[in-house]
């Protein structure tokens, strides 16, 4: 007999926000060799931008209400994420404002 899963809304979104998440991610890759080889002569912050939409995309699904379970053992986690996604973000701010200071266009 055939199991079938029932195909939510939520598990649709869910993965959408993935997929977009990874997307992103693969635009940053190649926007950042484009740029890096001189094939392309945008600004840095065209190159980081989907970098900062991945950002977003994540932060959606992670502090999104209501909150997803936490994994026994792992009580550090949402603590965890609540300090180290800002710290990344502000990183890559200042990488970003210091490559279009130096190498802009």
């Amino acid at each position: 007999m055939l199991v079938r899963n029932n195909m939510s809304w939520r598990r649709v979104a869910n993965s959408l926000q993935a997929f977009s998440a990874h997307t992103a991610l693969f635009c940053f890759t190649l926007l950042l060799v484009l740029k890096l080889d001189h094939l392309v002569s945008f600004s840095w912050w065209v190159v980081f931008f989907p970098l900062f939409l991945f950002h977003a995309v994540v932060a959606r699904g992670r502090f999104s209400l209501p909150a997803p379970s936490v994994p026994h053992g792992r009580e550090w986690a949402p603590c965890h994420a609540v300090v180290a996604t800002p710290l990344l973000i502000a990183f890559e701010l200042l990488l970003c404002i210091f490559l279009e200071n130096t190498y802009g266009i």
